[in-house]
């Protein structure tokens, strides 16, 4: 079984392609405000070199967000386009979750992605999300929590999140929606 991995979230897309959720192949690209010149070209390329065609795929992973909102926007709707027309399983995980299992500390970690204003972040004790996803202010995020041990290396390991969602469902690719660092400035 090939899947194709999809993470527009930063300036970083990855495209990573799997066999039985072992990794074959991975591309990055650094794209800062041309993710759509990049994320079909960077597809088309990797199946290309791996002698397949995009019928040979028969599931899709794709970070859903938080990060840049016209990435996470361009991944999804790349993503949802092509299970849906493809009619193959579709899975999400959030990039904050995403950079949690790639990462090998065990132990109490917070794991975040900044903006120019602040940082989304979660807590993870054993690679599980021990609160909810939040946001704050550069300062308050700082300042709370200056003592705990901080990632955002944003380095993904597709293997361990490929294994991390086998025994999860995927999704009607209608119902997947991105996650977007602005909406919580939004709500305040």
């Amino acid at each position: 079984m090939y899947t194709l991995f999809i993470s527009t979230y930063n300036y970083l897309i990855t495209i990573g392609l799997l066999k039985n959720n072992k990794k074959i192949s991975i591309k990055e690209v650094k794209s800062v405000k041309n993710h759509s010149i990049f994320l079909i070209p960077t597809i088309e390329s990797i199946l290309k070199e791996n002698k397949l065609e995009i019928n040979d795929i028969n599931e899709i992973i794709v970070i859903n967000g938080p990060g840049s909102f016209t990435g996470v926007r361009l991944g999804v709707i790349v993503a949802k386009t092509l299970a849906y027309t493809l009619k193959i399983n579709i899975k999400t995980i959030p990039s904050i979750d995403a950079l949690a299992i790639s990462n090998n500390i065990l132990k109490r970690k917070i794991v975040s992605i900044y903006d120019n204003k602040g940082a989304y972040f979660a807590i993870y004790e054993h690679n599980h999300r021990i609160s909810n996803i939040k946001y704050l202010f550069k300062n308050d995020f700082d300042n709370k929590y200056i003592n705990e041990i901080i990632i955002n290396d944003n380095v993904l390991d597709i293997e361990k999140i490929a294994s991390f969602l086998k025994d999860i469902n995927s999704l009607n690719p209608h119902n997947l929606k991105p996650v977007y660092i602005k909406e919580i400035e939004v709500l305040k």
